[in-house]
């Protein structure tokens, strides 16, 4: 059996490996790379290219569909976790979102690491560079300019189309401001907090895969090729024959697959395989907590798989009065094809928390220092808000009667695990995902389903048109009036995951500020993974412009502090 060679090998044909493979072959020719990817390419068989086509592929072939453990703080259930498994990864089957973090938001990695190359100062160019903004919608002065000449076109909703004019739009905006929030916010310019149009990724009604916008002409590309484990020089880790020395640092020298071939690196491994992934086939080498491997331990780094981070949240479901009919998709009124360009959405809000009410929950949660500062800090977003004239994959039919929302958690303080099973048979990771544990996120995300409810049921520029919430079976609708605790036992009932599952590999804890795992030479990780804190938004503006600075480093061999 023939063993294949490259100078790097990334392990992971997904969102940060297309960027990392493409950027190091477009800028060194005589480079060889390859990518490794666990699933199928997805041009054959699947419509991975029009909005509603690629909403449907959650569940698919295309999905990992990772499984949690039951959550205590969720009722007991288990989860359904969405990523990639297949080439472009998740920018397959993500919602075309586009939206950074606050400035605050990278500023806390700088401070909680150390690391300062990784403030929002560091990290803007990066994200300016993968960004396509049209230069009339650039950013305010005073606001962090955005990306015109990046790869990834991004658009607002009404830049999309001069067609694409939902009509609740504007009584939405009028809702908002009756609840004191106005228009004043501006996304990726570093302040998100307030209400702003979506921005999205959508070209024309057509999804930008990561492999489309950052070509792989001259990589070599083996998809349904998934990796076991790192290989190391020397006779150590694979079938460890031996354990490394006190002295000695192991060096990575390749992979090992599933089906038992092996693929060398002459120069480095990147591992690009997800937040669930990446720490998996970390400790599957040997590399993780000592406590939890069953293997012979490499390296001994208690950060492997722990700090997993997720953005929590609550979907509801709205009927329209009979007034309002034309106002959803599935409406005949509706049909013209500007309407289904991207995400049925036009702004988006970002909310902070009242100050008594954030010190309440720090309080209860025991968060001091450095930490509790950072949280403090004016104009932080703890939510996210979101209308949708269309209600998703709610049991109700489609027809124009019914839209959606969504409250998401996006600076959780609750965390969870991912590990391997103790059980040699058992292929499947072991996600405990910690959802909803601590005060913090109890009263942020109860605080944003009231106000979703008075924005939608209170604010008279809404009254003619939104009926009631639709519960789910065995629920009294929700109201504004309706209690915290009502409130709290819907989430707990019926919340789920935004799919933005990160933090297992954190910057600081098992990797360095170059993306080099921590005592190990030639192997890096570059993904969701690497996230030492939630950061707001939708990550995948943010993995774009890490994984750009990631092949930067990697190119000069530089070093980050």
């Amino acid at each position: 059996m023939s063993t294949l060679v490259a100078d790097y090998v990334v392990v992971g044909g997904g969102l940060t490996g297309c960027v990392i493979a493409s950027r190091l072959k477009q800028k060194d020719p005589s480079l060889t790379i390859i990518v490794l990817e666990a699933g199928p390419n997805p041009e054959s068989k699947h419509d991975v290219v029009t909005p509603m086509g690629g909403f449907a592929l959650q569940g698919s072939e295309l999905d990992w569909q990772y499984s949690t453990k039951p959550n205590h703080n969720t009722q007991n259930r288990t989860h359904t976790l969405t990523a990639g498994k297949t080439l472009g990864g998740g920018s397959i089957l993500n919602y075309g979102g586009w939206s950074r973090g606050d400035a605050a938001d990278y500023n806390t990695w700088s401070r909680l690491t150390g690391y300062k190359h990784w403030d929002y100062a560091h990290l803007l160019p990066y994200f300016q560079r993968t960004e396509r903004f049209d230069p009339t919608e650039k950013a305010p002065l005073g606001l962090s300019p955005r990306g015109l000449d990046g790869p990834m076109r991004i658009t607002s909703v009404s830049g999309s189309s001069h067609k694409r004019r939902y009509p609740l739009g504007e009584p939405l905006c009028n809702a908002w401001a009756e609840l004191g929030v106005q228009r004043e916010a501006y996304g990726c310019t570093g302040r998100n907090q307030g209400l702003s149009e979506w921005l999205e990724n959508w070209d024309n009604g057509r999804r930008q895969a990561a492999h489309q916008a950052y070509p792989l002409d001259g990589v070599q590309v083996l998809t349904g090729t998934p990796v076991a484990r790192v290989l190391f020089a020397n006779g150590v880790g694979a079938s460890i024959t031996r354990l490394p020395t006190a002295s000695e640092t192991p060096k990575v020298t390749g992979v090992f697959l599933q089906d038992g071939r092996e693929v060398q690196a002459q120069r480095e491994v990147i591992l690009c395989a997800g937040a669930i992934r990446s720490p998996i086939i970390l400790m599957d080498s040997g590399i993780g907590p000592k406590s939890h491997l069953s293997i012979p331990v490499v390296r001994d780094i208690p950060g492997v798989g722990a700090n997993m981070i997720d953005h929590f949240a609550l979907f509801q479901l709205f009927k329209l009065k009979a007034s309002g009919k034309g106002l959803a998709l599935g409406h005949p009124d509706l049909n013209d094809p500007a309407f289904f360009l991207g995400m049925p959405s036009d702004y988006v809000v970002n909310l902070g928390l009242p100050q008594d009410l954030l010190e309440k929950a720090l309080e209860e949660d025991g968060i001091t220092g450095a930490e509790r500062d950072a949280l403090l800090e004016p104009d932080r977003c703890f939510l996210e808000l979101l209308v949708l004239y269309h209600p998703l994959s709610a049991p109700v039919p489609a027809d124009g009667t019914f839209i959606s929302t969504s409250v998401m958690l996006t600076l959780p303080s609750s965390r969870g695990t991912v590990s391997n099973s103790d059980d040699i048979h058992e292929t499947h990771p072991v996600v405990n995902p910690g959802y909803f544990a601590t005060a913090l996120d109890r009263l942020a995300l109860v605080h944003g389903v009231r106000r979703m409810l008075q924005l939608m049921l209170g604010a008279k520029a809404l009254h003619p048109y939104i009926e009631a919430e639709v519960p789910p079976p065995g629920f009294s609708p929700l109201h504004p009036g309706s209690s915290d605790t009502e409130i709290e036992a819907r989430i707990r009932a019926t919340g789920v995951a935004h799919y933005h599952t990160t933090g297992t590999c954190a910057l600081g804890s098992v990797v360095d500020a170059n993306l080099r795992v921590k005592g190990i030479e030639g192997l890096r990780v570059c993904d969701g993974s690497v996230l030492p804190s939630p950061v707001g938004g939708h990550p995948q503006a943010t993995l774009y412009g890490i994984a750009e600075m990631a092949a930067e480093v990697i190119l000069q061999e530089g070093e980050l502090d």
